[in-house]
């Protein structure tokens, strides 16, 4: 269900992910890709250097976010934080420890590997799996940014006093430092005004959410932001918004992104109500008992509109009146109003909210194919519909677990990705299913840009940084 938010976002967001975090690992990774190649490293020499350079500046970012947390109020914390405080002393810390693999980090390669991909995108390291530069690394600045890290790597031990010393190289001082001036200008991309290519998609996005900020109050990025642009006129009339061509792509995707949820929140509904073993039409059972007792047509007559008279997006999946409803049927409301915006927006609002492939526009559980399956079902019983729903969502998940089905090489047997399993018309689940919104990664963006002074978040408030004009 979040399979299509997930690759939209991958596109309009190119060189952030879920699990990049800090701006500065993208500098660090860029000077270590440098020193391994200029000392002409084997690999393993290649991964003990990235890991003590991490703990490093790991562990210098903790000291500091310790006793001076303000300065990183818009950032992450370090990667390894709780290991780093977990094994370090009054005394400092020992990095020979720290950096042992698998201690403060599992895999060999540190925590290069959830910044790898998109390190290779910003062409800061090269694609081979021995790490290198890339064409777009400034060895330069970073090196005046971050050379110090050299100097300690080599250290058993860091006391405090070193720690203090070093306080440079922490993560908040890549928003005044020369390596987060390089990043800034690398992620803003200055020359690219148009997204015909990855780097001009990236700069629509930054000047989008730049421009949100100046024009209202963003105290936490993905809610207010998301709401500002998909319900505000002002986010429409803009110039500076509606100049921006992915506007209204993310405007559709924001809309997509509720319908997502609810799926999420549904199912998840769903599958945790599987108490032991639970008959399938039992479960069905469970959320038509739950719905009024009407047609179909009846139940979307009386949801709130989704736009006004001008055509513009309405708060509808916000509307007072779904709150208090029980959570399924919260979901199903939300669920038939993204089904009616499929057949309302137009443009890029529905190139964002349903995709540029039939596949997507058409694939079961997508708004295009619920409003079909609303109006079969128009006049006949809501409570039936549900049932057949729950029918619907269960084959799925069951179709697609035996799709991710792999062999277990090690014992010969079939391993079935799932929490849901089917035997004979009888449900049983091994564990509690989560819910939860797909991530449009606007909060870890605006974490990394504040960490290259483009962006800047001051008594929980966020702003235009130092760096600022190149978005703003």
């Amino acid at each position: 269900m979040e399979r299509f938010t997930m690759n939209v976002v991958d596109r309009l967001v190119p060189g952030v992910t879920t699990v990049t975090l800090n701006a500065r690992y993208y500098a660090l990774h860029g000077l270590i890709s440098a020193e391994a190649q200029r000392r002409g490293l084997p690999r393993s020499a290649a991964q003990s250097l990235l890991r003590r350079a991490e703990v490093v500046v790991g562990a210098v970012s903790a000291r500091h976010y310790r006793a001076a947390g303000f300065a990183h109020e818009a950032l992450s914390r370090p990667h390894g934080y709780d290991e780093i405080l977990r094994r370090g002393s009054d005394g400092g810390v020992d990095v020979a420890e720290l950096a042992a693999p698998g201690v403060y980090a599992k895999p060999n390669w540190g925590f290069w590997p959830a910044y790898r991909g998109s390190e290779v995108l910003l062409r800061i390291v090269t694609r081979a799996d021995d790490i290198g530069p890339g064409d777009q690394m400034d060895t330069g600045a970073v090196a005046q940014g971050l050379g110090d890290v050299l100097d300690l790597v080599s250290r058993r031990t860091l006391d405090d006093a070193t720690l203090d010393a070093y306080e440079s190289l922490c993560i908040c001082h890549s928003a005044t430092s020369a390596d987060g001036a390089w990043l800034a200008r690398l992620f803003a991309a200055s020359d690219a005004e148009t997204p015909a290519t990855r780097a001009g998609v990236r700069r629509q996005t930054l000047r989008m959410i730049a421009r949100v900020i100046q024009l209202t109050e963003v105290r936490r990025v993905t809610r207010d932001v998301s709401r500002f642009l998909a319900y505000e006129p002002e986010a429409m009339s803009d110039p500076v918004l509606s100049a921006l061509e992915l506007s209204d792509e993310w405007r559709g995707l924001i809309l997509r992104n509720y319908s997502v949820t609810a799926w999420r929140s549904l199912w998840a509904w769903l599958v945790n109500g599987i108490q032991g073993l639970t008959p399938r039409a039992e479960l069905a059972a469970h959320l038509a008992d739950l719905l009024p007792d009407s047609t179909v047509g009846a139940f979307r007559d009386g949801l709130p509109r989704t736009m006004d008279s001008t055509g513009r997006p309405v708060p509808a999946e916000h509307d007072p009146g779904l709150l208090g409803l029980e959570t399924p049927v919260r979901d199903l409301s939300v669920l038939a109003l993204g089904a009616r915006r499929v057949r309302e927006l137009a443009g890029r609002e529905l190139h964002g909210f349903e995709g540029h492939e039939a596949q997507d526009r058409y694939e079961q559980l997508a708004p295009r194919w619920l409003a079909d399956q609303l109006d079969r079902w128009h006049d006949r019983s809501l409570r039936d519909f549900a049932r057949w729903l729950t029918d619907t969502m269960v084959d799925r998940s069951q179709r697609l677990a035996l799709a991710k089905a792999r062999v277990d090489p090690r014992k010969g047997v079939l391993k079935i990705p799932t929490r849901v399993h089917l035997r004979d018309d009888l449900l049983f689940r091994d564990s509690d299913e989560t819910a939860g919104s797909a991530s449009l990664r606007w909060d870890q963006l605006a974490g990394i840009l504040a960490g290259m002074g483009l962006l800047a978040r001051t008594d929980a408030v966020w702003g235009i940084g130092d760096r600022g004009d190149l978005i703003a």
